[in-house]
């Protein structure tokens, strides 16, 4: 049994079809299960001996520069009939792989695809009741099923956690540890506060002023900064500025970061893929959203990320900009420390 899952982007949403994977992956023990990436998603992937083959895209694959690495791509997917292609995109980009692509294809119906036209390229249609983007995309990895071995009884979130996890290289988790060593660090919390949209980002001199609140609590911390992001970057050029005693880790991939993550007793996070990766591995975490919803796109697999979540008032609902008022700013400093500290196990 061969399947293709399509989910080219972005890091976020490849975590968030992780749980569908596994669901199909344990429904199907033997079936080969191989997933369309682009680059900047695609360390994710990468060592997982759940995955038979990973066809890496380059970012922007349509575009004309990168033309002939995309055929390359098309052409190697082509010589396979594949028993189900899944889209869990749904979108016009998944769609013109879709067009080349032998076997039947699986995606959601016009009212539940990001862009309604790709539901003319899928053969087979589901219509999700969810909340959480998790349980959308179990739903489809459930349709999936149900033509390939007549079943759709889809395991409870408890049963199928059991089965959640990333495998990480040796040599990469001894990077980690040899840094951590070095640092002397062993009980930490972990700031990520860089993330896509101009929307989501929290005021960098929030961020400041709770970098200063753990320094006076002595709680050790950790910022994923400089080469995470412009957004951690001038955190990061603060923090050396004001010789703050928080711990700055070096630019390390995916597989890497995912094993600081699993060290980590605390991460503190927008939403971003790496909020996404800390409740994935069931790392607790503390998410701040304001113009999407976290229930929607928040923690899910974790129950203590989702009562730690912090939701926003936010008015520009989806929107990659605030305008002139910045909603995330209504979330103080003060009151994230709090938070922080009433988690004892945070507290260093």
């Amino acid at each position: 049994m061969k399947i293709l899952i399509i989910r080219v982007s972005a890091i976020g949403d490849v975590i968030h079809n992780l749980p569908a994977l596994f669901y199909l992956k344990n429904s199907m023990p033997n079936a080969k299960i191989s997933w369309v990436v682009q680059e900047k998603a695609a360390g994710i992937l990468e060592h997982q001996p759940f995955i038979e083959t990973r066809y890496v895209l380059p970012d922007k694959f349509l575009q004309i520069k990168n033309w002939g690495r995309t055929k390359r791509i098309i052409l190697e997917l082509r010589k396979q009939r594949w028993d189900a292609i899944i889209d869990f995109q749904g979108l016009s980009k998944t769609s013109f792989l879709l067009w080349w692509l032998r076997g039947p294809k699986f995606g959601f119906d016009r009212t539940n695809c990001r862009e309604a036209l790709s539901s003319y390229f899928t053969d087979h249609h589901v219509t999700p009741n969810y909340t959480n983007i998790i349980q959308k995309n179990l739903a489809l990895a459930s349709e999936a099923l149900s033509h390939l071995i007549q079943t759709n009884t889809c395991p409870t979130i408890d049963k199928l956690k059991q089965s959640l996890d990333l495998f990480v290289p040796s040599e990469k988790q001894k990077t980690v540890e040899s840094w951590l060593n070095k640092n002397k660090l062993t009980r930490f919390i972990t700031l990520a506060p860089n993330t896509t949209w101009q929307s989501k980002h929290w005021p960098l001199e929030h961020w400041q002023e709770l970098v200063q609140l753990l320094s006076k609590a002595n709680i050790t911390t950790i910022l994923l900064g400089k080469e995470y992001g412009e957004a951690a970057s001038q955190l990061a050029n603060r923090i050396s500025q004001q010789n703050l005693p928080i711990h700055i880790a070096p630019k390390w991939d995916l597989p890497t970061t995912t094993y600081l993550l699993k060290k980590t007793t605390l991460l503190v996070a927008p939403d971003t893929g790496i909020l996404h990766l800390a409740d994935f591995l069931g790392t607790k975490a503390i998410g701040l959203f304001g113009p999407t919803l976290a229930s929607r796109h928040g923690p899910f697999l974790t129950k203590k990320n989702i009562t730690n979540t912090k939701q926003i008032s936010c008015p520009h609902r989806y929107k990659k900009s605030h305008g002139t008022f910045d909603c995330m700013s209504n979330l103080t400093a003060e009151e994230l420390f709090s938070c922080i500290q009433r988690d004892s196990s945070a507290t260093i």
